[in-house]
């Protein structure tokens, strides 16, 4: 196996496309920053999975627990503890949630009594569904689709209009 160590400080950087790449990736870096320092996010995993536990916990009037590692769910609020679920696809990607086995033993009495599907189109939030925990432990595909959701009639009624670019 090879290793090859670069020094970008001495690559030829005067190539306009390597200069508006680098451009481009250092606002990347300084808006994560700005999500991390005003506690939108809580780490650089995954930045959209972060926002949507944050818009969800607004939604309802929740908070999120004080371990960001909290396996069962991700907002408490009132009686409802819920479990978000962020699906950020490509417009082309028509996969959906895959349940987990986790998900499948999810026991509502110490875990999750609701999961929250926070749909994204190209990081754009599109839509948000609500559903008791038995939804997706007994549902009966492998994969929960928007288009299942909404069958169900469980759409969070919110104006996401204000992420319209």
């Amino acid at each position: 196996m090879w290793c090859v160590l670069v020094d970008f400080r001495k690559c030829n950087v005067n190539n306009q496309t390597i200069k508006e790449t680098v451009q481009l990736w250092l606002e990347y870096v300084k808006a994560r920053q700005a999500l991390l320092t005003e506690g939108i996010v809580r780490s650089f995993k995954s930045p959209e999975a972060d926002f949507a536990e944050q818009l969800i916990a607004s939604i309802f009037k929740g908070v999120l627990p004080s371990n960001k590692s909290n396996p069962a769910y991700d907002v408490i609020a009132g009686d409802k503890r819920i479990q978000v679920k962020s699906v950020a696809k490509t417009f082309d990607n028509k996969n959906g949630y895959i349940i987990k086995e986790k998900d499948r033993n999810n026991n509502p009495e110490i875990g999750a009594t609701h999961y929250a599907f926070v749909f994204f189109n190209e990081l754009i939030p599109t839509g948000i569904f609500l559903v008791p925990e038995s939804f997706v432990r007994e549902f009966h595909k492998t994969q929960i689709k928007r288009s299942d959701l909404e069958k169900s009639d469980c759409k969070v009624a919110v104006d996401l209009s204000v992420f319209n670019m």
